[in-house]
């Protein structure tokens, strides 16, 4: 493995990363949640919060990058800001030299948990459904350990009626009550309207009780609108009060129900349905495949409150995937 090297440079991984073609890097931006957006998102809570060390690197070849690898690490895990290392190998390699360079990846991995007292190390692997990646058969090689999270996904291909028949019994009826109760607003690359949007880190403020964000982070959401890679739904009753918000944000196929906030306490039914639904269905407008509702954690694997969100996700589908996070011992 001579020929390859690691490149830490910040000027250079930094042309890397942004120049990362999507046909030759597939898996570096597969997902908002562990792509370019999940990546700026977290520096942008992070430039607050200051829990996480910039240990991204490259692994190339004669100065071609081979291997993408967006790591940082808090003192305990070397994550991506938290979320697992979406490691992108470059397309077209032969299996030999794809081996060589994932193995080179997890040297170096290894080596910035040992310099930063980490004990383990995060990677994203595959979703079931499918055969595992060439980065699952290398954190075998590794001995990683699997983890399965499971996310409910809904196929944003299918049509209106279908979509609505996947509903939980009770979400239907709510969902119609509520498209007769809110007036959306769309805000999007085709009505980017600033003002609108900077409702949003308001009205959310306000619901939560606190403001738990900064203006970076909200800005990070802000160009991916305006770039058409997401859209925010503001919902209005008649009299103008706003209700709803609900923030989706794209990438590959997929797009990623990344926020929402609805009023709880106005009407004796939640607001939240409809709203939901509408972004599953104009996600499939946009050309999505897979409208990704998030994680649902078990009982015991995350506050209650996590919790019972999963619950309100599960009832928009009956479909699920298990996603593989490997867990490598430092």
């Amino acid at each position: 493995m001579a020929d390859l090297e690691i490149i830490e440079d910040p000027i250079t991984l930094g042309g890397a990363f942004g120049a990362a073609d999507a046909e030759l890097f597939p898996d570096f931006d597969r997902h908002p949640l562990y792509g370019r957006f999940g990546r700026t998102l977290g520096a942008a809570i992070n430039q607050e919060r200051k829990r996480h060390t910039l240990t991204h690197f490259a692994v190339c070849e004669g100065g071609t990058p081979l291997l993408l690898a967006p790591a940082t690490c808090d003192g305990a895990a070397v994550t991506m800001f938290g979320h697992p290392i979406a490691l992108a190998v470059r397309q077209g390699l032969g299996k030999k030299k794809q081996k060589q360079a994932y193995a080179q990846a997890f040297d170096r991995l290894r080596e910035i948990a040992k310099t930063h007292g980490a004990n383990s190390i995060r990677v994203l692997g595959s979703d079931s459904g499918g055969d595992l990646g060439a980065c699952d058969i290398a954190c075998i090689d590794q001995r990683a350990r699997p983890e399965a999270h499971i996310h409910a996904i809904v196929d944003a291909t299918q049509d209106e009626q279908a979509v609505h028949r996947q509903l939980r019994d009770s979400y239907r009826s709510l969902v119609n009550w509520g498209r007769q109760q809110i007036r959306p607003v769309y805000i999007n690359a085709e009505n980017p309207d600033r003002g609108h949007y900077d409702s949003y880190p308001a009205f959310h403020e306000k619901v939560a009780g606190a403001a738990h964000y900064n203006d970076a982070y909200w800005n990070t959401y802000w160009d991916e609108i305006v770039a058409g890679r997401g859209e925010l739904s503001l919902g209005f009753l008649d009299d103008g009060r706003l209700v709803t918000g609900t923030l989706v944000v794209d990438a590959g196929t997929n797009a990623y129900y990344a926020s929402g906030v609805y009023e709880r306490e106005l009407f004796d039914k939640p607001l939240g349905h409809f709203p939901v639904f509408d972004a599953i269905m104009r996600a499939g407008a946009r050309g999505l495949e897979r409208f990704d509702l998030g994680e649902i954690f078990p009982d015991g694997a995350a506050s209650e409150k996590e919790v019972q969100i999963g619950f309100f996700k599960k009832g928009f589908t009956s479909s699920f995937v298990l996603r593989t996070v490997w867990m490598l011992s430092a």
